[in-house]
């Protein structure tokens, strides 16, 4: 089997999802790279809220049905309270936007409870059933293929969807930062809506949590100019803000 990263973390999720765990020795092993390689991909999944590494290996997430939100959340769970406290001062009533599968969607997804004027469309597992068990609310949820590992839809239907409509905002998340190549994802499919949404939305919002700075995904999902605001937690370094200076994007930080 390739021992192409993003074969590797693709066929570690699907393990995942058959198993609901995996162990390095076997990783490595099946892949032919060392432990280390393998512990760097439990570690990644891990921030992207998809796996909880344990000693040896790792395993599926918790997810009771009761609190999603704080199971998703318990990595930089105190970063992204910040990011979404700022995001949500960037919601107005009456306006249409789409909120993606990152975790950090989650913690803003509080904000809209008692928000019913605003139109909220996501992918989202998390989101949905934190919204839908609020009577008022006004959300749709954006179907497609089911991937459990994400707790998201996702595919050529997902994608379907966005393209009919025009969002006022879409509030987006990115698995890494890196200066040279912008925001990236390790999956194909997250990257591919939230192209869409940079196209069908007439502002994007990025919300990316520190940690994801300095680091390389899989997929170049956006340029940084393709970006009208980040909002993180604390200031980027000095190359990051002058790339982000050169394109216009505006950046606030906690």
């Amino acid at each position: 089997m390739t021992d192409h990263p993003q074969t590797r973390l693709q066929h570690i999720l699907e393990e995942l999802a058959k198993h609901g765990r995996v162990t390095v020795k076997e990783l490595a092993m099946e892949f032919s790279v060392s432990p280390e390689t393998v512990r760097r991909d439990l570690k990644q999944l891990e921030m992207e809220g998809h796996l909880r590494c344990i000693y040896g290996g790792g395993v599926t997430p918790r997810r009771d049905a009761d609190q999603p939100i704080s199971q998703r959340m318990r990595v930089n769970a105190r970063e992204k309270a910040k990011i979404a406290s700022l995001a949500a001062k960037h919601l107005r009533d009456h306006t249409k936007i789409f909120l993606d599968s990152g975790t950090t969607m989650l913690a803003l997804s509080r904000y809209l409870v008692d928000r019913p004027l605003i139109n909220v469309y996501t992918n989202s597992l998390d989101i949905i059933q934190t919204l839908s068990a609020v009577e008022s609310s006004n959300v749709v949820a954006v179907g497609g293929i089911l991937r459990p590992s994400y707790r998201a839809f996702l595919g050529t239907d997902t994608l379907n969807v966005i393209r009919e409509h025009l969002f006022d905002i879409a509030f987006v998340s990115a698995v890494t930062v890196d200066v040279n190549l912008g925001f990236m994802d390790l999956g194909e499919d997250e990257a591919l809506v939230r192209r869409a949404l940079r196209r069908h939305a007439k502002q994007v919002v990025m919300l990316a949590d520190s940690s994801k700075f300095g680091r390389q995904g899989n997929f170049c999902t956006y340029n940084f100019r393709d970006v009208d605001l980040l909002i993180t937690d604390a200031p980027p370094r000095a190359d990051f803000l002058e790339k982000l200076e050169e394109a216009q994007v505006k950046v606030i930080y906690a």
